[in-house]
């Protein structure tokens, strides 16, 4: 009687062999959102690292299942290989032989229909409920990031629409006096978080009043002679993203520049007051303006 005794089923191991499957494409794509910097689309820098190290930490794990669940079925299919002959040796052999005397014929035909005891052992009974159904539904949730990534999303940062609608409401500062105007040296490399900060500090403002700067960002136009200078700062996510302003003035003409165009900027410093307001804003008087290519780093501070 061959006992075929099934501990696990074929469902556990498909299961299984998925969710290796689908978690070790989770590891691939944050490895590979790190190497090639889709993550600056929609994480800030300080969280790009333990994504990495979380990419590694899921296929480190998904190679120690894999192993296991190797071992496992080894032993599955072990278990199966011994129980199958060991209930399958005949039970019908013949207890009638003969001892070479008649009157030792007493009967050997006991009953060798017992019971082993598994007759009743049925897979329900080892508790195990692998419903495929809604495993593939977990996996579809599982590999849905891994589909996007295969589709190439994130593959650009914000749309020229979206980047309007950040700078809206944008204020003009009108006429404003060159004479004084350093026009040469050495410059100071500025960054756009410390202007906006001094913005709302008098003694930064004192402090950054009248220096000769340097400063890289893109372009966004006001006027013929007037743009805003602007990068992005993502605190956490994309959702979270707000532009980081400096107001641009010069005396040559913009016409030769593009919306949105990378541009480095050498000028002179000061911290105008906006009309009708209390609020101050960092303006550069550009003695300098230069298109240059997108600069390590993209879009954001």
């Amino acid at each position: 009687m061959a006992h075929d005794h099934d501990h696990q089923g074929s469902e556990y191991y498909i299961e299984q062999l998925f969710t290796i499957l689908v978690c070790g494409a989770l590891g691939v794509v944050a490895i590979r959102m790190y190497q090639t910097d889709k993550l600056s689309l929609v994480l800030a820098p300080p969280f790009h690292v333990p994504v990495l190290i979380g990419g590694i930490a899921i296929l480190a794990l998904v190679a120690l299942r894999a192993i296991a669940l190797w071992r496992e079925s080894g032993r599955e299919m072990a278990h199966h290989h011994d129980h199958a002959h060991d209930h399958s040796h005949d039970h019908a052999h013949d207890h009638d032989h003969d001892h070479g005397h008649e009157d030792h014929s007493h009967d050997h035909s006991h009953d060798h229909a017992h019971s082993h005891g598994h007759k009743d052992h049925s897979h329900e009974d080892h508790g195990h409920s692998h419903d495929l159904s809604w495993t593939f539904v977990r996996l579809l949730i599982l590999i849905f990031p891994v589909a996007l990534y295969m589709l190439g999303v994130p593959n650009a940062g914000y749309s020229s629409d979206h980047l309007k609608k950040l700078l809206a409401n944008e204020v003009t500062i009108g006429t404003v006096d060159f004479s004084n105007v350093k026009t040469s040296g050495a410059a100071t490399e500025v960054r756009f978080n410390d202007l906006n900060d001094a913005a709302y500090d008098p003694a930064k403002r004192e402090s950054f009043q009248g220096t000769f700067v340097e400063l890289t960002g893109r372009m966004h136009k006001v006027g013929d002679k007037e743009f805003t200078l602007f990068k992005l700062k993502m605190t956490c996510c994309a959702a979270d993203t707000v532009p980081l302003k400096v107001r641009i003035v010069t005396q040559q003409s913009l016409n030769s520049f593009k919306d949105s165009e990378w541009v480095h900027v050498k000028g002179q410093l000061e911290f105008l007051e906006v009309p009708g307001t209390s609020r101050y804003i960092p303006v550069i008087k550009a003695t300098q303006v230069e298109g240059i290519t997108a600069p390590p780093g993209g879009d954001y501070e």
